[in-house]
């Protein structure tokens, strides 16, 4: 039975030697024997120098190795058999027995074999690099998305952590609708571009208490708007963040009216649903175009609460879910227990008292 010493020499795929002192070779491996094109037969009592491209390269390796006790990655021109030159690198540390130098045990690598492996680092690289880059122009991508829809701050974080928050999934948010009373009569009697520049100020201006309340605005819808507290970055105060937003955008409206221009005629009023819940959400869409957007349940109940709000007594409706979240922190009071259009089981509905 071999040891495990001779059975590494034999079969590693390392070219392997041990050679006397005076340049004989006495043992070596399979891989050497590819390497140079001898047989094994033809190998025993080798002179060495037979198979260096220069003789004259034997005394100095000789000397190295015998001063420093070793040699790493020594730099030789080997032949094969048929006079084949091969850039080789040996490692090699002297064979001792009684303090006297009998010998050398060695281990030679082709630099063709280390041209491959740069080869295939070099590749391995180049598709990293590729990948990397792929994945650059997809957080630009991504990052240009965020900035639509969510606050500075959350787009600062993406760009400092590296962390990509549109993944697609199933989350806990809450919704928020929002939508403004009457505007299509206001419409009429404003000219298109008037009416457009009242629009933009209102909404940058909701737009921003909402930011402010860690909130994110999904998507803009006409005169109205769906922001998401939750998603794509979640905090543990998600339904009262939203109805804090809520409240402050009423009050933002009750002061715009205040100082309102001339050419409104009447007070901008709006409409406020909230619904808790799990939906989906992530990028949907092609390569012309996506968006960040949430599907589900909570989503539908938040329209048909703004909806409601027409005809309740209060401007900010909210789910149960949202009202057992925020109960201690806001006045609340039930409005009505029922079915809303779209839903057949009941749900109870709560208003916020202003």
């Amino acid at each position: 039975m071999i040891s495990i010493y001779e059975s590494f020499f034999r079969f590693s795929r390392e070219a392997m030697f041990i050679t006397t002192r005076d340049g004989k070779f006495l043992k070596v491996n399979s891989a050497l024997t590819k390497l140079l094109g001898y047989t094994q037969d033809e190998f025993s009592g080798l002179e060495v120098t037979k198979t260096f491209e220069s003789q004259e390269d034997r005394p100095a390796y000789q000397k190295i190795i015998e001063e420093k006790g070793v040699v790493h990655q020594y730099p030789l021109i080997l032949k094969r058999r048929d006079g084949t030159p091969i850039p080789c690198l040996i490692d090699a540390i002297p064979w001792r027995e009684d303090d006297r130098i009998m010998g050398y045990y060695g281990m030679i690598t082709s630099r063709s074999d280390l041209i491959d492996s740069f080869k295939i680092f070099f590749n391995q690289l180049k598709s990293e690099r590729l990948q990397i880059r792929e994945e650059r122009r997809n957080l630009i991508s991504d990052t240009m998305l965020l900035s639509r829809y969510m606050s500075e701050d959350v787009v600062n974080y993406v760009q400092e952590t590296g962390k990509n928050p549109l993944e697609t999934g199933k989350r806990k948010v809450t919704v928020l609708f929002f939508d403004i009373r009457g505007s299509t009569r206001i419409a009429e009697g404003l000219d298109p571009d008037l009416f457009a520049g009242l629009l933009n100020d209102v909404f940058t201006d909701i737009m921003d208490l909402i930011y402010g309340c860690k909130g994110s605005v999904n998507k803009m819808i006409g005169d109205g708007l769906l922001a998401t507290f939750g998603a794509p970055i979640a905090t543990a105060t998600d339904p009262l963040n939203a109805v804090q937003a809520a409240q402050e955008i009423q009050n933002y409206l009750q002061t715009f009216n205040d100082v309102r221009p001339e050419f409104l005629e009447e007070p901008l009023r709006a409409g406020i649903g909230i619904a808790t819940g799990t939906v989906f959400a992530g990028v949907v869409g092609s390569v012309r175009r996506q968006e960040y957007t949430v599907l589900g349940d909570a989503v539908n109940i938040a329209s048909r609460l703004e909806s409601l709000t027409r005809s309740a007594p209060v401007s900010i409706l909210m789910d149960e879910t949202t009202y057992l979240a925020v109960k201690d922190d806001f006045p609340c009071r039930k409005i009505f227990s029922g079915r809303v259009r779209g839903r057949e089981a009941k749900i109870l509905v709560y208003g916020l008292d202003m």
